[in-house]
């Protein structure tokens, strides 16, 4: 089939048609969105409507516990686009992410293409234009403070960031349009006059810094370098705005509207930031660092609103380890700000407690030379900047009236931070006769739990017998410690005391870890004072999917659980695998998965 389309240049009426047809198209695309935004929004002011009527209107509680089957196949669909897609071992991200990905793609194709005739560049700009309308929502997508997407739909960035990386295929759209005009350049014979003419070079400069950025994503790249990913999003976000401004005329409305997106973005986040001191210190026996960080009384309320939320922290200038200010890791740190999530909150102190494992990386590497250095009358040391608190944990379900029958936490190292202060949530805010929590945490060694896990505080007139439906099961893989003891069997099944692990010689003392000795077993006492969980503690790795259908074997007869889990990507996967059986069972499943990796 021969090539349809040709060069037609046009008089000024064929070029001032060509114009009204990509502004409207260029409006076309970027309203599509905001279209499907304000859809869901109604609908969720529709549902809420009704749910307040029907409380107001009904005197009775339903009876019947049983899920109904049309619930039972939309949590089947649900679950489904939510499963993650691979493909020769690379993990493409989530269902829902590629069809409705795909779907955009295949919309701002059709517009790209519909209503072109034989106009080569009406086509070219078509590609340009549409492309370029897509970057304020991008933008939008991409902030943790102007984001109108996550308010909608109740979402954390972090959820909403992953739409901002599925929809970013704008970028073939942009590609296609600098494609075009190259070729337009080679056929008439002007591409090395072309480079050096200003709107065709900042158009391939456009081009080359969007190329690095999308490749720069890719998974690979982010875990060799996550700092060049990093960088080069900054710095690419920044220009990208500035080079097509001067690059097309017709563009600037949307870079204008990206600039504003990113400059509010980063204003509000730096006027709420705030700056505290630090008290920074290595977890002895780990290769954790413990940072106790005394903030506002307007910061502290709003984590202790929420517990498991996260916050961004950074250090100042004159905080940082080195008197060069220009040396390349205190250069690094000022571009720096990595996410923590916050393991305790004492309101009364004013503290936010952070918990760390030591990587290569230029902040967990500057704290703990801060740790070696810090003392508490330092001029200047250990003064943090903290930037929060995020996290999908603000729009959880309030668990007290969320009629959950059983909750499972998993947690694998410093996952416990999360999980932790959210199992302390659940169970002083759900009565233990309406709701099992069973919180499963896998840690290196039991040391790495004992800067997690609160203090004991005491309680009297409370027994924990075999039966409680509260515990915390401790998998310790690494390697037993000489001389410490077992109160069971040594099989692999064999559940055994943490008194039988902190012995007097141990590293470890009893009440480092909020434990208490007693002929019935170690029990670890949770803040509140009228409540005990039992805490059981294996030497082995933890069968999953055994932990998943025992919890959903026991409560087969009130379907409702919630799953949470926080660790590595491949215990977030084995989870939500053994979970999904159940829910294709027609089970009602409430599943999150928490995690800063993409």
């Amino acid at each position: 089939m021969a090539w349809p389309y040709q060069f037609i240049h046009g008089d000024a009426t064929v070029r001032h048609a060509r114009r009204v047809l990509l502004d409207r198209y260029a409006l076309y695309a970027q309203v599509s969105p905001w279209v499907l935004i304000l859809v869901v929004a109604l609908v969720r002011l529709a549902r809420y409507a009704i749910s307040r009527w029907t409380t107001r209107s009904t005197t009775k509680p339903p009876q019947s516990t049983a899920t109904p089957w049309v619930v039972a196949k939309l949590n089947r669909v649900s679950w489904w686009l939510g499963d993650p897609v691979e493909f020769a071992g690379w993990n493409l991200g989530c269902r829902d992410r590629l069809i409705f990905g795909g779907v955009w793609m295949a919309w701002l194709l059709f517009l790209c293409v519909n209503e072109t005739g034989n106009d080569y560049f009406l086509i070219t700009k078509k590609f340009g234009i549409i492309g370029t309308s897509q970057l304020p929502l991008q933008y939008l997508l991409a902030s943790k403070r102007v984001n109108p997407v996550a308010f909608v739909f109740r979402k954390s960035h972090e959820e909403v960031n992953r739409w901002h990386r599925a929809l970013g295929w704008c970028y073939f759209l942009i590609l296609l349009h600098g494609a075009f005009y190259l070729n337009y350049y080679i056929q008439v014979g002007g591409l090395t006059a072309a480079l050096f003419r200003p709107v065709p070079a900042l158009g391939v400069l456009g081009l080359l810094g969007m190329t690095l950025l999308s490749t720069t994503a890719l998974g690979v790249f982010r875990r060799y370098s996550y700092r060049i990913f990093y960088l080069t999003h900054l710095v690419v976000g920044l220009s990208l705005p500035v080079v097509i401004w001067f690059h097309v005329p017709h563009g600037r409305v949307y870079m204008a509207e990206s600039l504003l997106v990113l400059l509010i973005d980063v204003s509000m986040r730096r006027f709420l930031c705030v700056k505290c001191p630090a008290a920074i210190e290595t977890v002895p026996g780990t290769s954790l660092i413990s940072v106790k960080a005394t903030v506002p009384p307007a910061k502290i309320r709003q984590f202790a609103n929420h517990p498991a939320l996260h916050l961004y922290l950074s250090i100042p200038s004159r905080s940082r380890p080195g008197r060069d200010c220009l040396s390349p890791s205190n250069l690094a740190l000022a571009l720096t700000a990595n996410p923590f999530t916050v393991a305790a909150v004492n309101e009364e102190a004013r503290e936010l407690t952070l918990v760390a494992r030591q990587m290569k990386g230029p902040m967990t590497k500057a704290l703990t030379k801060l740790a070696s250095l810090h003392a508490p009358d330092s001029t200047g040391r250990g003064t943090l900047r903290i930037d929060g608190p995020y996290g999908a944990a603000a729009h959880f379900p309030r668990w007290a009236t969320a009629a959950f029958d059983t909750v499972l936490l998993v947690a694998g190292g410093v996952g416990g931070t999360f999980v932790v202060p959210l199992y302390e949530q659940i169970v002083r805010e759900v009565p233990a006769a309406t709701t099992r929590v069973e919180l499963v945490w896998v840690v290196r060694d039991a040391s790495e739990a004992a800067c997690i896990l609160p203090r004991s505080t005491s309680v009297e007139g409370t027994t924990v017998l075999d039966g409680d439906e509260r515990k915390i099961r401790l998998f310790i893989t690494g390697a037993k410690k000489e001389g410490s003891s077992s109160s069971s069997s040594t099989s692999d099944s064999s559940r055994v005391s943490l008194e039988g692990l902190l012995e007097d010689g141990d590293d470890l003392e009893m009440d480092h870890l909020g434990l208490e000795k007693s002929g019935e077993g170690s029990r670890l006492l949770v803040a509140d004072r009228n409540l005990k969980t039992k805490v059981e503690e294996q030497y082995v790795r933890p069968d999953l999917q055994e932990i998943v259908d025992g919890v959903f074997g026991q409560s087969r007869y009130h379907p409702r659980v919630a799953v949470v889990v926080c660790g590595p990507q491949q215990m977030a996967r084995d989870v939500r695998m053994a979970v999904g059986g159940w829910v294709w069972k027609g089970r009602d499943v409430w599943f999150h998965s928490e995690g800063f990796g993409w």
